[in-house]
Formats: C-alpha cells, sequence, structure tokens
C-alpha cells in the first residue's frame, strides 16, 4: 500500500487548529475531499516539475494531467462563493506564469558537468517566491473559511496566505539546500546554489562538477551554507509570526509538521558549523 504524503492531511491539520466553536461547523465531507484535492494537486506538481527540471519521464505526463484533472473538478464541485474562485483562479493562473518563468530565467546549459564561465543568474531578494509553486496547496483552508462564513473569509484570507506562503517558501528552500549539488549538475539555478555560481565567477574559478566537485562543495561551504542557514531561520520565524496573526492554535500540528522539521535542521546545522568553528 502506497505511503500517503503528508501534504494530504494539511485541510484535516487546518481544520483541527481552528477555535473549539469553528470545528464542529466544518462538514467532515469537505475535509475529505480537500484531502484528497490536495494529494492530487501534489503528486501532479511533482511530475510536471521533473519536466520544468528537463528529467520528466514522458509515460508519466498522462499521469499528471489525470491527477489535475481530478484537482480541478473536486474544486470546482464545491460550489463555493465566486470571491473564492476568483482567488482560485488567480492563484492557478500565477502558478502557470512562475512555470513558464522558470523555464526562461532558471537554467543555463551545461555540458559534461562543466559549468560556463558567464551565467546570467537570476535575482532571488524576495524569498517568498519560492512559494509560488505550491501556494495552491494552501487553497483547501482558504475553502474552509469560506464554508464557514464567506463574509469574515474575505479578512481572513490574507493572514492565512501568508502563513502558507512563508511555510511553503521555507520548505522550498530547505528541499533546493538538500538538492543544491544535483540541481547545478542539471544546470539549475536555485537561492541554494546561486552563491556558488556567483563565488566562482567572481573569483574566475572553473567549475566542473565531474572531475573536480570538491571546488563546489568548498564555495558552498564557505559562501553559500551560512546565507542558507539565516534565510531558513528567518522563514521559520516569519511562519510562526503569521501563524499568531491567522489565530491558528499554538502547537498545532499544521504548524509542527511543517516548520519543526525545517528548525531541526537548522539548529543541528548550527551546531556542527559552530563546533567546527571552534575547532579551526
Amino acid at each position: 500500500m502506497k505511503k500517503i504524503e503528508k501534504i494530504y492531511f494539511w485541510p484535516l491539520w487546518f481544520a483541527d487548529a481552528l477555535s473549539n466553536a469553528k470545528r464542529p461547523k466544518i462538514a467532515p465531507r469537505l475535509i475529505k475531499n480537500l484531502q484528497k484535492a490536495n494529494l492530487f494537486l501534489w503528486r501532479a506538481l511533482n511530475i510536471y516539475d521533473d519536466f520544468l527540471d528537463r528529467s520528466g519521464i514522458n509515460s508519466k505526463l498522462p499521469v499528471a494531467n489525470g491527477y489535475y484533472r481530478r484537482y480541478l473538478e473536486i474544486y470546482y464541485r464545491l460550489n463555493l462563493p465566486e470571491d473564492f474562485y476568483r482567488l482560485f483562479n488567480r492563484t492557478m493562473a500565477h502558478l502557470d506564469k512562475t512555470n513558464e518563468r522558470e523555464t526562461k530565467e532558471n537554467h543555463f546549459s551545461i555540458s559534461k558537468g562543466r559549468v560556463p564561465s558567464a551565467i546570467v543568474c537570476p535575482t532571488f531578494d524576495n524569498l517568498t517566491v519560492l512559494a509560488d509553486k505550491s501556494l495552491a496547496l494552501g487553497l483547501g483552508p482558504i475553502a474552509i473559511l469560506y464554508h464557514l462564513d464567506p463574509e469574515k473569509a474575505k479578512t481572513a484570507v490574507p493572514a492565512i496566505l501568508s502563513f502558507f506562503r512563508y511555510a511553503l517558501a521555507a520548505k522550498q528552500l530547505a528541499d533546493d539546500a538538500r538538492d543544491w549539488f544535483s540541481d547545478l549538475k542539471n544546470g539549475i539555478i536555485t537561492p541554494a546554489n546561486l552563491t556558488v555560481l556567483q563565488a566562482a565567477q567572481e573569483k574566475k574559478l572553473p567549475l566542473d562538477l565531474n572531475k573536480e566537485p570538491i571546488t563546489a562543495y568548498l564555495l558552498f561551504s564557505q559562501k553559500a551554507a551560512e546565507k542558507i542557514v539565516a534565510s531558513l531561520s528567518r522563514l521559520c520565524q516569519q511562519t510562526r509570526n503569521a501563524a499568531r496573526k491567522a489565530k491558528l492554535r499554538p502547537g498545532c500540528q499544521l504548524i509542527e509538521e511543517i516548520i519543526s522539521p525545517i528548525e531541526k535542521g537548522v539548529a543541528e546545522v548550527t551546531q556542527f558549523r559552530t563546533y567546527w568553528l571552534k575547532k579551526a
């Protein structure tokens, strides 16, 4: 039996994070439908992302389209207010534009592991843009708010979106930090390996990821690691601040399942770096 991804539980965890007065008013069938929709979208996005990274398997494309179609079908059958569907359509349109922009800006040509000496690198000044590829995963909780009270939902939406924007940006940056070298070998620029490229250009160091990967690893440890840890720490704190503004129950599973593993990783890396700096 295939293990169900944690993303499936987000709508349920969000409902559990609401006040005791609100939780009983949420229809169990709605939660179940939103959970399935989240899972369908998550699986579709993962397959599409492989194609964006130029590693997609053609036979999986119809599978992704099937997941995406079932996701849309669930949402359009919810019969929620027009305000929700305007937000829904804007979010999905922005996802399309984000993917289109990534294919044009975040890739470079690489041959036999040799990185070109001159690459036009994108900027990642605002790391919350990392959430743009997955922000639609936060629409389930917003659908719950519109189900409970459409008028109150309008004022609550900005805080909920901020929570998911910070949380998903942190999650994406953590993923990028884990995959920084493999992304580099595939000609993909992310905030996690951007500093390596910039440092190599500044120092006029050739990067041959097949024959001399140690150069890239040294640049990562010297230039990128500390910056990534600081950014992750900041995004996690912003997520917790946004959760308070959204009036989510402190310590709820939604917050802890997303953010705590990242915070634990940040603490471990910080401890490791501190240990070796003392040894140096």
